[in-house]
């Protein structure tokens, strides 16, 4: 059965919390049963914009110097795809959504588009192509869920998810036909470089702004996400490189299994 129903993402205006802790679990190095997941020069990021009060129809381009007015649609919440053609892997990163929809649009004066903010992230969904197919299959083992996203590479290197296929137990469930539900399709814009970044837009942004400089800007360590799972429970963890607020010990962020649609494999 068929459904015309939003797929990738159900915009609910809630509240701005971050997601995350800063951790000490690094002090004494990188701990021997932590796993990594590690984001090489074979990934490309891709990355789409998630509007409120939507006047036109089509796709918003992605641009590294977008500048936003009163009049423009509200840019509330960002998603990034981070997908490796020669792994055959992906990493799909949901942000926090904006509720006074004025975030977003102000937070490229701080940082570039591709630069991909750790401070706002919010769920992670790990996957891996199917061999053959342009598809992407996210796949919950532990409740045997899973969700197949079958997409086109068009020009100017636009990711457009067309499609997704929920199974449960392995019998397709639902078919979530994306063109039809969204009135700004699911299309993920190449960006032509990335970085995953770690600055705080909040607190650090009022003390640094009274100084004369923009807020203090982090760098991951590594370009790694590590990961402990224990039992049925996982956690990813982020390094940088310099420490972080608001007691400047540790230099390293945490999310919680309630974060993950699934877990890295």
């Amino acid at each position: 059965m068929k459904k015309n129903i939003i797929i990738l993402l159900t915009i609910i205006l809630v509240s701005c919390a971050r997601k995350f802790s800063v951790t000490n679990a690094f002090r004494n190095g990188v701990p021997a049963n932590m796993q990594q997941w590690e984001i090489d020069s074979s990934y490309h990021l891709y990355i789409r914009e998630v509007f409120l009060d939507t006047t036109k129809s089509g796709d918003k381009t992605v641009t590294q110097a977008l500048v936003q007015d009163e009049t423009e649609d509200k840019l509330i919440e960002v998603e990034y795809l981070l997908f490796s053609q020669k792994k055959e892997k992906a990493v799909y990163i949901s942000t926090i959504p904006d509720k006074y929809q004025t975030y977003y649009a102000k937070k490229i004066k701080y940082l570039p588009r591709a630069y991909m903010n750790a401070y706002d992230f919010s769920t992670f969904r790990f996957g891996k192509k199917i061999p053959g197919s342009n598809a992407l299959l996210f796949e919950n083992t532990l409740t045997h869920h899973s969700d197949t996203w079958n997409y086109t590479i068009e020009r100017d290197g636009i990711l457009h998810v067309y499609e997704v296929v929920e199974r449960i137990n392995g019998d397709a469930n639902n078919v979530y036909l994306v063109d039809e539900a969204l009135s700004r399709t699911a299309s993920f814009v190449r960006a032509d470089s990335f970085r995953i970044a770690f600055r705080n837009m909040d607190k650090e942004k009022k003390v640094e702004v009274k100084k004369g400089r923009p807020p203090l800007q982090r760098f991951s360590l590594d370009n790694t996400i590590y990961y402990l799972t224990e039992g049925k429970k996982c956690t990813l963890y982020f390094r940088f490189n310099k420490t972080l607020p608001p007691q400047y010990r540790d230099s390293a962020i945490s999310f919680g299994n309630i974060r993950l649609v699934n877990h890295p494999f």
